[in-house]
């Protein structure tokens, strides 16, 4: 069993046993209001300091499960200054041996033995997630394994790195340069959930994460040496040990007022159930959010068919990326864009979306998508993480070095996954940085520079290439590979146009995520600068670029040539110099 499932079995018993013990605990207060009435009516005792200092040891019998017997015993045989009176034998041993004395025993000691399992186990899993996280990053990892495992509790499907994502963005969403303040981001992230019971909850986009429940179970079943009832009313619900209400409980029946020792009683029994509440609803809000994020992922799925047109359905989708997505290039586009990232998604779920459903090919977690278009640099730079935003994508692969093109040989090489660095060759190359070049592709994983963005462009009906390409209605598969050419109708030509390769990747991630699979991206496109300026020491940096009119091919066995597929690539990418 996961240490999460294990720690969340722990909290709902945990949560029931506090009931429970807020429960007895007025049934206490009752019975000693009763004791001290019966008291003074009866004579049972000749003063009011007898009387509270068997009430006292009586409550620290109860409440420490018989340790304080020695103190009861001498309460009851004893005699006070001034009076003939003593308490009889009949009547201690009928609170000794009461029912309700007896079950909050028993509910205490299991209260303080789930409670510090439940630190051990929250010690555990955060053992289990840290790594090389920092703090906040622990915290939001330990948030996520919780509520997956509420999810897996409640039988609902989400994938770990969908919540992952979710936390991630409402913990440091807000963190970011230009980030919105933590109150606002819970209030955008809830609208764009449309969780209004959430909202309700939240004081801050942290809490809606469960970062204040972390604290707050973090704080379950610690004993507190505390003696002001103030203090101990202050942290009672979730902070103290019901063992430590002794000390105030015993302090104010000794100086006779067991009137206020009840209310003090019953004072704790109501701050319990409301940190008994606080949690629950945390862990609510949690199992809501759930749901939520479950509903999004059905919008997406059932997009339908492309539109120029913002539906209400897709303005919830826009919403919920603008909010949690952490890169803000990608939100910054989605600004101007939002009917051509919509339009996006629909793409990728009419190419990808068989493959995201089937679970039964087990090479089906882990897929190998290649992006075939026209495509170029431009003057403008960007991290080379961008093209590998989430854990989702294990790496993106470019093979030409920068403003270099490739021919139909490299580009078929590069979609059937035959392509070697050694097989490669360089025509109209009058020079190259570094020399010679690196014998490895261009991966953006774990790289440190900046890259050009990578601009993309469609394959329309004017390219010969779309009769080819327009036969596959879905992505070309060989295996765990996926072509893609990137292919739209010529009626939506201006609405998609040039789209940053970026923006292809975040659009691959965000459906990957919500399926919880895996891939590598390939692109198969040209890196030639076009009309913009040369920028050779940022290019060398990352990689390495060629001379102007540069284009990288590959010998291929001649099996291949009349293959339909190796046709279009010719036709795309041969056209200009045949």
């Amino acid at each position: 069993m996961e240490a999460a499932d294990i720690l969340c079995e722990s909290l709902f018993r945990w949560l029931e046993n506090r009931k429970k013990c807020a429960e007895e605990l007025k049934k206490l207060a009752q019975e000693l209001e009763d004791v001290h009435q019966g008291s003074n009516i009866g004579q049972v005792v000749g003063a009011a300091t007898s009387v509270a200092s068997i009430s006292g040891a009586l409550i620290a019998t109860v409440l420490t499960g018989g340790l304080a017997g020695p103190v009861l015993v001498a309460a009851a045989v004893g005699t006070v200054a001034g009076t003939a009176v003593s308490v009889t034998s009949t009547l201690v041993e009928t609170f000794i041996s009461s029912s309700t004395f007896k079950k909050a025993n028993e509910l205490m000691k299991e209260d303080e033995k789930v409670g510090t399992k439940i630190q051990e186990q929250l010690r555990d899993l955060k053992d289990r997630c840290r790594g090389a996280l920092n703090a906040d990053e622990l915290d939001c990892e330990v948030t996520t394994r919780l509520m997956w495992s509420l999810a897996r509790r409640s039988n609902t499907p989400v994938p770990l790195d969908f919540l992952r994502g979710f936390n991630r963005a409402t913990f440091f969403h807000h963190l970011a340069p230009g980030g919105l303040d933590p109150d606002q981001a819970s209030r955008f992230i809830c609208q764009a959930l449309g969780a209004a019971t959430v909202f309700s909850l939240m004081t801050s986009s942290l809490k809606v994460s469960g970062k204040v429940m972390m604290k707050n179970i973090g704080r379950i079943g610690i004993k507190s040496a505390v003696k002001a009832g103030s203090r101990v009313l202050g942290v009672i619900g979730l902070g103290i040990s019901l063992y430590d209400l002794i000390d105030k409980s015993v302090e104010l029946a000794k100086d006779n007022q067991v009137t206020e020792a009840s209310k003090f009683l019953r004072d704790s029994a109501r701050q319990i159930l409301d940190g008994q509440q606080e949690l629950k609803e945390q862990l609510d809000a949690m199992h809501e959010i759930i749901q939520e994020l479950l509903k999004i992922k059905n919008l997406i799925k059932n997009l339908g068919g492309y539109s120029l047109n913002m539906t209400e359905e897709a303005q919830k989708i826009i919403n919920y990326i603008k909010i949690t997505c952490p890169d803000n290039t990608v939100s910054s586009w989605l600004q101007t864009h939002e009917i051509a990232f919509v339009n996006l998604l629909r793409f990728f779920l009419e190419k990808l979306g068989h493959i995201l459903e089937d679970l039964t090919k087990p090479y089906r977690g882990h897929i190998h998508i290649v992006i075939v278009a026209h495509g170029g640099i431009v003057d403008e730079f960007m991290p080379a993480g961008g093209l590998v935003p989430t854990p989702n994508i294990t790496d993106t692969v470019l093979y030409s070095p920068w403003n270099c093109a490739i021919d139909a040989n490299a580009a078929f090489g590069i979609a059937q996954g035959s392509i070697q660095a050694t097989d490669r060759v360089f025509v109209n190359m009058a020079r190259c940085e570094p020399n010679p070049l690196p014998n490895r592709w261009n991966s953006m994983r774990e790289s440190p520079s900046d890259i050009p963005v990578i601009l993309l462009s469609p394959v329309t009906e004017e390219d010969g290439a779309w009769k080819y390409f327009n036969q596959y209605r879905i992505g070309m598969e060989i295996e765990d590979r996926v072509i893609i050419p990137y292919l739209v109708p010529e009626k939506l030509k201006k609405e998609f146009g040039q789209i940053p390769l970026f923006i292809f990747i975040f659009a691959i991630s965000f459906l990957l995520m919500m399926y919880n699979k895996t891939a590598t991206v390939h692109l198969a496109a040209c890196l030639s600068r076009g009309g913009s300026p040369e920028r050779r020491v940022e290019w060398r940096r990352q990689y390495a670029y060629t001379s102007d009119g540069a284009y990288m091919t590959v010998n291929i066995e001649n099996k291949y040539m009349h293959n339909d597929l190796y046709r279009a690539f010719r036709s795309l990418f041969d056209r200009k110099r045949r």
